[in-house]
């Protein structure tokens, strides 16, 4: 019995300087907090939230229920806030005030995403740590001119270099017959699907997306090659998008041998692609338009070929595990032709089609988006962040910051889905996504009908961000924004959907992944509408 008397006093001898150092842990952070709500708090550093044992910190909570700790770390008292959190032997800043947001996306020291290309490289895409090095080692930033303080090689200027690329291909002159192609393809795909005027109950309305949609995104950008010399590629796409959860968990390959299985079979994929297409492509098998093929897909891959090769330490197994990622980026989200046509400028000027785009990207995009300053401490609205310290900012925490979204008078609350969220109505001073304020009663209805409600994202620039802000705002979203559009109006043109699973859940274990996925699978049933004559 002493002995256990012993062992206690032990424990809470031990446990004293980490008890008193939470304790003024959770004071500094308390008067810091409160000290921003005077009338001049001036610029501060985000304090620190409070942690027991300083080793581990947050670790764990942040990895297996990140939903939850995100949303409360930055809440203080109601309202959104900034705060650091200790990672095992690194803290994040995690920055979620809209004020705040918008000044990120507005700071040109805070364009550039290439700390967490080097996470994703690292733990999810299998690049080896000699290839990493030279992406972890450019601080020269994203725009054509770099850091002044940087020394690093033009031909290395791996951020700089991709983001420009990915710009040219997705958001410049690549998107026009990159569209054109993916719209082609997926008119011959749904062309072909064996469905009549018949109703088919289908088990997966998710896999039959996937199937269709995902192959004409892949075939549109990497070409029909890819899929044509590895059939399996798709089905090894899907099973690696599942386990990208627990990647970047960082569980072991021990623990977990199937992920990474899956992982090294679609990088060997890729490079017999990559052999395959330098074998058989020629100038001449340009499209028509100037910048697809069947073998490399687009411009874009065709030009990612050259100038990535040329940087330091890199090779086919780094660049597989670079295109591995921008495939699952954009087959995952996101003239022969078929009989259906439409105009995307007139779908583009679809207000209430814009704001159920908006709503569903509102509602289920949960993304992290990082950025750093490698060169000197930076101001971002009320807060410093401090020179080489990632930023951190949670898409799921600002779509669902009920102190900034409008819910009519709590009918339609930020965690539920509303069409007309983002409609503003001129004679309805209560419309609109922002909650209602004296200074937000104006209404310009420029080019409308006085009674014509109109799509708005003014004020959201810090709340609604499902692709970032500013010049490094996912490339891919001009291209991504027509797909789903014109995906939608497809098949509504096409077919009737009979969905016949009403109660799902959805699925949030890869949270700060990306888009939420349901957790079971949705049976439905679909025929394909008579044509009128």
């Amino acid at each position: 019995m002493s002995d256990l008397r012993q062992v206690c006093v032990f424990f809470f001898i031990l446990s004293i300087p980490f008890l008193l150092g939470y304790l003024v842990n959770w004071g500094v952070y308390h008067w810091i907090n409160l000290r921003r709500r005077t009338a001049t708090p001036g610029k501060q550093v985000p304090p620190d939230l409070p942690v027991i044992f300083p080793v581990l910190g947050h670790t764990v909570q942040f990895l297996f229920d990140g939903t939850a700790f995100v949303k409360n770390a930055t809440t203080y008292w109601g309202q959104l806030t900034c705060v650091r959190i200790s990672l095992l032997f690194n803290g994040i800043y995690l920055f979620q005030e809209p004020e705040a947001v918008a000044a990120i996306w507005r700071h040109p020291f805070l364009s550039s995403p290439i700390f967490i290309y080097t996470v994703g490289l690292r733990y999810l895409f299998g690049m080896k740590e000699k290839a990493i090095e030279t992406y972890a080692a450019d601080d020269s930033g994203p725009y054509r001119r770099p850091h002044w303080k940087s020394n690093v090689a033009p031909h290395n200027r791996v951020d700089f270099l991709t983001h420009e690329s990915l710009m040219h291909g997705l958001s410049g002159p690549g998107l026009a017959p990159t569209f054109q192609r993916f719209q082609a393809v997926l008119g011959r795909e749904v062309e072909r699907l064996p469905i009549q005027n018949q109703w088919v109950e289908m088990p997966d309305l998710l896999q039959f997306f996937r199937n269709h949609v995902g192959r004409a995104v892949l075939t549109s950008l990497f070409g029909s090659a890819l899929p044509d010399t590895n059939p399996t590629f798709m089905d090894n796409l899907w099973k690696f998008d599942a386990a990208t959860p627990w990647l970047a968990k960082r569980v072991s390959r021990l623990i977990y041998p199937e992920g990474y299985r899956v992982r090294d079979q679609l990088l060997g994929q890729i490079q017999s692609w990559y052999r395959y297409a330098r074998e058989h492509f020629d100038q001449s098998l340009l499209f028509a338009d100037g910048d697809g093929d069947p073998f490399w897909g687009s411009g874009m891959m065709r030009e990612r070929q050259k100038f990535i090769l040329k940087i330091d330490n890199q090779d086919d197994a780094s660049l597989a595990s670079t295109d591995l990622g921008l495939i699952l980026s954009d087959t995952v989200c996101r003239t022969s032709t078929s009989d259906f046509s439409v105009s995307m400028e007139k779908l583009l000027r679809k207000d209430l089609l814009q704001s159920v785009y908006a709503e569903t990207l509102r509602l289920y995009v949960q993304s992290y988006v990082t950025r750093c300053s490698p060169h000197e401490p930076v101001e971002v609205a009320n807060w410093y962040l401090p020179q080489n310290e990632v930023s951190m900012v949670s898409s799921y925490v600002a779509h669902m910051n009920d102190a900034i979204w409008n819910t009519h008078n709590g009918a339609h609350p930020a965690t539920r889905f509303w069409a007309d969220r983002f409609l503003i109505d001129a004679n309805d001073a209560s419309s609109g996504p922002l909650r209602p304020d004296p200074e937000n009663t104006k209404r310009d209805s420029k080019g409308k009908s006085p009674c014509e409600p109109r799509f708005s994202l003014q004020g959201l620039e810090g709340s609604w961000i499902p692709y970032g802000g500013g010049f490094g705002a996912c490339p891919g979203r001009l291209l991504a924004k027509r797909i789903i559009l014109f995906t939608c109006a497809l098949f509504v043109t096409q077919f009737e959907i009979d969905v016949k699973t009403r109660d799902f859940t959805m699925d949030s274990s890869g949270f700060g992944l990306g888009t939420q996925k349901p957790k079971e699978k949705i049976v439905f049933a679909i025929r394909r509408r008579e044509s009128k004559t």
